[in-house]
């Protein structure tokens, strides 16, 4: 049977019009909303910046110290102008100062309330670092209490824990951002410490003389 041409026309019509009016609903609906959310962008940005406070923004390189005769660490700085820092070290004590070699793990807290700039210079000057740290040998010679073949008090500390105290300065190079390729300073730092145990034995025996209990370390900071 033929179609006359108005017949065909109309169903034509009928085939395309349920799409014409379908089609804007079907974009609306693969298109992003474009209703701000203000919401749900803070919370993405709070949980993005507690990550980027996790990933480490300084890389230490220490000789001496009291956590080995080199050792290596990475860490934080926060706070108000980065007044505070937290770093996680890795020491490494050589054979020839024992009769083994011995690994040392740290954990130090800086404090550091003072920046102050040389001029118009890219160098700056933190005039003093308060420092706390605690340190352990990781070897099975050393204990954190007292072994059962020593009467109960007889060493009264431990072998294996130490825990430091100290001062020290920081000199600082802040790279110009223009050149800047993996971090934005270098700095050069030493400290003056001692620790509990060296603080016990002076109390109990004023003939140690001062230079005995003191312990100096110089290191290298990068900060990114």
């Amino acid at each position: 049977m033929m179609l006359s041409v108005s017949n065909f026309k109309r169903r034509i019509m009928a085939l395309i019009l349920p799409c014409l009016i379908l089609m804007p609903h079907i974009v609306a609906s693969q298109q992003p909303d474009s209703i701000p959310n203000d919401k749900y962008e803070r919370r993405l940005q709070a949980r993005e910046n507690v990550w980027r406070r996790l990933i480490p923004d300084i890389t230490v390189v220490q000789y001496a110290g009291g956590t080995g005769m080199f050792s290596f660490g990475t860490g934080w700085a926060y706070g108000k102008s980065d007044n505070w820092e937290t770093t996680v070290n890795l020491g490494f004590i050589p054979r020839k100062y024992n009769d083994r070699p011995y690994w040392v793990f740290a954990i130090k807290e800086n404090y550091l309330p003072w920046r102050i700039g040389v001029g118009r210079t890219p160098l700056e000057v933190r005039p003093l670092c308060v420092t706390f740290g605690l340190s352990s040998i990781l070897h099975g010679d050393f204990w954190t209490s007292e072994p059962d073949r020593y009467p109960k008090g007889y060493y009264g500390f431990s072998s294996k824990i130490r825990a430091q105290i100290g001062v020290g300065q920081r000199f600082s190079l802040n790279i110009p951002y223009s050149r800047r390729q993996l971090g934005r300073q270098i700095s050069f730092y030493y400290e003056i410490s001692t620790c509990e145990l060296y603080i016990r034995q002076k109390i109990m025996s004023d003939k140690i003389p001062l230079k005995d209990i003191i312990i100096l370390g110089v290191g290298l900071i990068y900060t990114i």
